[in-house]
């Protein structure tokens, strides 16, 4: 059985994530001690006893899912269950590195800090904005980015998620025009979300050219598992490719719905970290294939008992 795991990014977290395998694992709660000496943050007060708009801050809600995502797949490996292949969608692509073996837990937490800090001194700087769009195809939206990008504004797709499903970033008064041009097809519906999402485009090169020479503190290994990246679509493997899609990541545009492609072969698909956004994506590209979140002990356990049957077990 081929299985394929899938970690969520920026938008997944929630009050309460992993809450009851943290009560019942010392291993869960030995991350959480790691991550809140790592970066001297309380941890189990922010992921548990916080507020939504708090935990939602970038600079919480980054590291926060990322520590729970990498503790939830260090229990699966304490079963003996591991991955064929990974990917993460957006900021979830460095729980996948870490899983795969190409960064330290340690080193993943101050990425993402740094990452954190830096993106959100620049947005202090820039008008920008990040819309989602739904029920328009890619070459409608792309088009529609194009005559709503005019001088020194502009705005492209910076999360392609599927087909009719795209996240769009840019230039304030860009993505305005992008939400009115989208408000007059009555086929399609916009959402402005937070810009913790990431602008995933140019915009985002002054954080990049900042962010590049922190990554000298960080021992990037080779890969023991096969990682499939979501900007270039291609398997990443060696110690020097994760440094370079680290960097690539942040300003390049997420393909996420390649990447669901490239997981064709898999048997099985199962999301590790907070939420099931991607499990309900999975299933909505493969009504047929074994889909599954791992939130609870009880995931872990009907986990166990569909390898063990080889697939049969199709009550999940």
């Amino acid at each position: 059985m081929k299985i394929g795991i899938l970690f969520p990014g920026y938008g997944s977290q929630f009050i309460g994530m992993g809450k009851e395998l943290y009560d019942e694992s010392r291993t869960m709660q030995e991350y959480f001690e790691e991550a809140s000496n790592c970066l001297n943050m309380n941890f189990v007060k922010l992921c548990f006893a916080s507020s939504e708009s708090e935990l939602e801050a970038m600079n919480n809600a980054y590291p926060a899912t990322f520590l729970v995502s990498c503790a939830m797949y260090a229990l699966l490996k304490e079963e003996g269950i591991k991955a064929d292949v990974v990917a993460g969608y957006n900021l979830g692509e460095y729980a996948a590195l870490h899983a795969a073996g190409g960064i330290s837990f340690p080193d993943g937490l101050y990425l993402l800090a740094k990452y954190a800090t830096l993106y959100q001194e620049a947005l202090a700087t820039m008008d920008v904005g990040v819309l989602h769009v739904q029920g328009l195809s890619t070459k409608k939206l792309e088009s529609i980015c194009k005559k709503s990008s005019e001088g020194e504004f502009s705005a492209t797709i910076a999360l392609y998620n599927s087909d009719t499903d795209h996240i769009v970033s840019g230039h304030g008064p860009a993505v305005a025009a992008v939400r009115g041009f989208v408000a007059e097809d009555q086929d399609a519906r916009s959402e402005e979300l937070l810009l913790e999402v990431g602008l995933h485009s140019s915009l985002m090169d002054g954080v990049v050219d900042q962010l590049a020479p922190h990554l000298a503190k960080v021992d990037f290994k080779d890969m023991a598992i096969p990682l499939l990246c979501s900007t270039t679509i291609c398997n990443v493997e060696s110690g020097e490719q994760v440094k370079e899609r680290v960097i690539d990541h942040i300003h390049t545009p997420v393909v996420w719905k390649k990447v669901m492609q490239e997981l064709e072969g898999c048997d099985l698909l199962v999301e590790v970290g907070p939420g099931s956004k991607l499990t309900r994506m999975a299933k909505e590209k493969y009504p047929d294939k074994l889909c599954m979140s791992i939130n609870k002990r009880s995931d872990i356990e009907d986990l166990k008992k569909i390898i063990a049957n080889d697939g049969i077990n199709t009550e999940i």
